[in-house]
């Protein structure tokens, strides 16, 4: 049973770590995207561009700048719960080694049990055939 629950905690972190992943290559991209799209309206400018065009491209780079800190924000969030999975998964390890110990233990006691039970069952047939030899002679 702590073995599934470790499991279970390996699948949800990994899952997590996965849409992390994405989201970051995400941000690179969009950050790529702004950085060219204002090397892009620099150079425009210099050019010639009219205000209706400028103020055009500014608001469009407004929309990707808001864009860029609601992913950045979603990736703190998803940091948030990588770390809690972490934790989570330490957790269930922890667990999972203090119930293998138990179980150990508990198994050798059995082993030892048993080893005291058949000592004391050949040392009943022992004195039974001293007995025997000695009263046969």
């Amino acid at each position: 049973m702590k073995e599934n629950e470790k499991e279970q905690a390996q699948l949800e972190m990994a899952e997590t770590l996965k849409v992390q992943s994405d989201l970051e290559q995400e941000i690179t991209k969009l950050e790529q995207k702004l950085n060219t799209m204002r090397e892009s309206l620099e150079q425009r400018q210099f050019e010639g561009l009219s205000i209706t065009e400028l103020i055009k491209e500014e608001a469009h780079l407004s929309f990707l700048d808001q864009k860029l800190s609601e992913k950045k924000a979603h990736l703190n969030q998803l940091n948030e719960r990588v770390s809690g999975h972490q934790e989570n998964l330490a957790e269930k390890v922890r667990e999972e080694k203090t119930w293998q110990s138990i179980k150990e233990k508990r198994r050798e006691e059995h082993n030892r049990e048993i080893q005291i039970i058949e000592q004391n069952e050949l040392d009943s047939f022992n004195t039974v055939r001293a007995y025997l030899e000695l009263k046969n002679g």
